[in-house]
């Protein structure tokens, strides 16, 4: 999965935690994208 359509999903409002959970971002990353940490 591209981090660049990740990164669209957020700016369409959409949760991202799922991609986390799945392992398509890590953590800093979903932290990078939000600018806030992830919690699970």
């Amino acid at each position: 999965m591209s981090i660049d359509f990740i990164k669209q999903m957020y700016t369409w409002g959409c949760d991202i935690k799922g991609y986390v959970v799945a392992g398509s971002i890590t953590a800093d990353q979903y932290k990078e994208i939000t600018g806030m940490d992830y919690t699970a």
